[in-house]
């Protein structure tokens, strides 16, 4: 990568003084990002002047300033809760190379918003934007998880379609698999909506509510227990940093 070395000081420069507020003098800086004083001086100046950085004449030492407060504030205000999981579920999808897909609660069903792929070329078929069931979908019963009883007896008063053989077909059955899903800390279905294909899941938890389900997604031939093993620990870790840092950031919502 041929980068603009202008630019790379500039870079450099922000980042030594951002780590050392209010600690570093011009011979500091100069030293520790190895440019000549007679090259710093003029940039560190222009960085003063455009508020870029503070200059104490006192201590004659920098800090970053206001418009560098405010660039920041533009990038918080315009991240939102999405751009944040779908790195993680990037880092998720390289620890166990399988499909991880992201949904969310849509009128009692589970709509799936985005996912990233893996890399093996036998792939499942599955659309974002597409909706389906929470009983018999391992995302749509980590959304489940906020239902009491009576809401799950209510919502599935009538028999529940069978999509393949494996599909529950009950709601006493699946009122069991959410309470057992939730000693676990995590759901799954094998089979149910497609049959050579299963699903393991786990909420995302925003302000002890839950907001979405992030999921792994595999064929059947590949999930031996070592590798589900794996998927079900990488799922738990990241739903819990996705869940500090999208409070840490004060972001509300995913979309």
């Amino acid at each position: 990568m041929n980068l603009h070395k202008p630019t790379e000081r500039v870079i450099s420069i922000l980042s030594i003084i951002s780590k050392n507020p209010n600690t570093l003098t011009l011979s500091n800086i100069s030293k520790l990002i190895n440019i000549p004083k007679s090259t710093l001086s003029p940039i560190l100046k222009t960085l003063v002047e455009l508020e870029i950085l503070i200059f104490n004449p006192n201590s004659q030492k920098y800090n970053i300033g206001l418009t560098s407060f405010q660039i920041g504030q533009t990038y918080l205000n315009n991240l939102n809760g999405l751009t944040l999981i779908k790195d993680h579920m990037r880092t998720i999808v390289n620890e166990c190379n399988e499909t991880c897909q992201l949904g969310i609660n849509h009128n009692d069903k589970v709509l799936y918003i985005t996912k990233v792929e893996s890399s093996h070329p036998i792939k499942l078929m599955s659309s974002i934007g597409s909706n389906l069931p929470l009983y018999c979908t391992g995302l749509g019963r980590a959304l489940l998880w906020k239902y009491s009883n009576t809401e799950i007896e209510k919502l599935y008063s009538k028999n529940l379609i069978k999509f393949t053989e494996n599909t529950i077909s009950d709601r006493d059955t699946l009122i069991k698999i959410i309470y057992d899903s939730k000693k676990k800390g995590y759901c799954e279905e094998i089979g149910e909506i497609t049959s050579d294909a299963q699903c393991i899941a786990v909420p995302i938890i925003l302000n002890k509510n839950i907001v979405a389900a992030l999921g792994i997604s595999l064929p059947i031939f590949r999930a031996s227990d070592e590798h589900l093993d794996k998927i079900k620990t990488l799922l738990k870790e990241h739903s819990i940093c996705i869940s500090r840092e999208l409070e840490s950031l004060n972001i509300s919502t995913i979309i």
